[in-house]
């Protein structure tokens, strides 16, 4: 697997290699709120805590840890959300999609479908990947209906499994293996030509 960092692009939004000096102030202005963060391990709505979150996913991207994204609109040039691979093992060629958000004026629009195409397409036809798992917290149900919408099938619930802003988490675990991913991403393609 290689995990360099590449730039993925779909119909209205293109993932880009997470950079401070590119992306920090529209993260900051486009993740000011908080209801952004509800679900999130923490609240960084603020610019310092944006400014801490994004070196860090930067930081593990230099370590070979993740792969950051901004998710940037192509229509504004906007950075919009960000995302990455995290639990990058290549050894068992498997990964973890998430670290998702996108300012509430792209929710329930294409783009997190876009993005998650992008990856899933990356992880299983670059990389090789037999498995792409998702987690969220078992209280966000609109994560938790998005990544069902994507085909992913949920695995199970680990309980109280971290400490979080609202207190512990329950984290419902999803994925898709390779065997599924051709009618997986038969259907996300249909979706997005809709």
């Amino acid at each position: 697997m290689d995990i360099d960092p590449v730039t993925l692009e779909a119909e209205t939004i293109r993932l880009e290699p997470l950079s401070v000096d590119d992306h920090l102030a529209d993260l900051q202005a486009n993740g000011s709120q908080s209801i952004i963060f509800r679900w999130f391990g923490e609240d960084i709505s603020g610019p310092e805590a944006m400014r801490d979150w994004v070196t860090a996913a930067v930081e593990d991207g230099a370590r070979g840890r993740a792969l950051p994204f901004a998710t940037v609109s192509r229509e504004t040039g906007e950075a919009i959300g960000s995302t990455r691979f995290g639990a990058i093992q290549p050894a068992h060629r498997s990964v973890e999609i998430g670290w998702t958000w996108l300012t509430p004026d792209y929710w329930r629009t294409a783009a997190n479908t876009e993005a998650k195409y992008l990856m899933l397409e990356h992880a299983f036809e670059e990389w090789d990947c037999v498995r792409v798992e998702f987690k969220t917290d078992s209280r966000n149900r609109r994560s938790r209906a998005a990544i069902e919408r994507l085909g992913a099938t949920q695995e199970g619930i680990h309980r109280q499994h971290r400490h979080t802003h609202q207190g512990l988490r329950d984290s419902v675990y999803f994925s898709v293996l390779d065997t599924e991913w051709p009618g997986v991403k038969r259907r996300l393609l249909e979706k997005l030509d809709d």
